[in-house]
């Protein structure tokens, strides 16, 4: 979803299929925030360490790799504090704020998470520049926002280590996230609608819900079936090359292979798969 919201030189005149971006990232913080509290941390230099050792050894091998091969030039200063992209600094300051939430807050994550939610629609006030003002395009708007996400992802992974959760109708939830999704694209319309545009901050709130119950639709009995048959390994394969996808992605995209769309995308796209392995 996110390198399909990147796509736009590829769809040329049918650009507006070029979305996704915004449930893709939440998806990619939930997951991050997931598994974070589940381990005990003493201290913060060890927990931030592993976090630096799952992260920046990718970054700079891509680095080098886009040196060498896609004429990319960047100071290793550049590599280390935006080499990621914005997703990957925004994430490296959002560990440091969950340890100390999680040394203070720890009973309390569900009232820091109302409150960080309510903080970032609050702050569309300050951050807002009109009615053309889009909170998930380029802007560092969305560096607040997106951290009730991950937060979320939290909550939801501390909850899972004290009972574990079992859906038995899993159509069920996926017609309630196709809701959400259809409900976070409504509140996008009004980007741009004279004095209506600060209804978009309202998007927050379904987008809390594709989430929710896509996390739901992976627990239940059918989607635990995929996971343990022979195509569990493409599930598998595809998440663990997140992070190499969303890094490699902007190198590869051209516009030559236009003339055979849509067959384009799916053909830049396996070579993205490729190169990010």
């Amino acid at each position: 979803a996110i390198t399909n919201s990147h796509m736009d030189l590829l769809y040329g005149k049918y650009g507006a299929l070029a979305t996704g971006g915004a449930i893709g990232d939440v998806l990619f913080f939930f997951a991050s925030g997931f598994t974070l509290f589940l381990g005990g941390v003493k201290n913060i230099d060890n927990y931030y360490k592993r976090r630096i050792n799952r992260i920046y050894p990718t970054v700079f091998a891509w680095a080098l790799l886009a040196c060498l091969f896609f004429a990319k030039e960047d100071d290793f200063v550049s590599i280390l504090l935006t080499g990621g992209g914005w997703f990957v600094s925004c994430i490296m300051i959002y560990y440091v704020v969950l340890y100390f939430i999680r040394k203070a807050l720890f009973n309390h994550l569900k009232t820091v998470l109302v409150v960080s939610v309510a903080v970032s629609i609050g702050l569309y006030w300050l951050f807002s520049d009109g009615d053309n003002f889009n909170m998930y395009g380029n802007t560092y708007y969305k560096w607040f926002h997106y951290f009730s996400f991950m937060l979320q992802g939290c909550i939801m992974g501390v909850l899972s280590k004290q009972r574990a959760l079992c859906v038995r109708n899993g159509w069920l939830e996926l017609l309630k996230a196709a809701g959400c999704v259809v409900l976070f694209y409504a509140f996008c319309a009004f980007k741009g609608s004279a004095g209506l545009n600060f209804l978009q901050t309202l998007s927050l709130l379904p987008l809390l819900g594709v989430t929710y119950y896509i996390y739901r639709l992976c627990n239940a009995e059918g989607a635990k079936i995929l996971y343990n048959t022979k195509t569990g390994w493409v599930m598998r394969a595809v998440g663990g090359l997140c992070l190499e996808v969303y890094l490699v992605q902007y190198s590869l995209f051209t516009d030559k292979l236009n003339s055979i769309f849509p067959l384009n995308i799916l053909i830049i796209f396996a070579e993205i798969l490729i190169v990010a392995y």
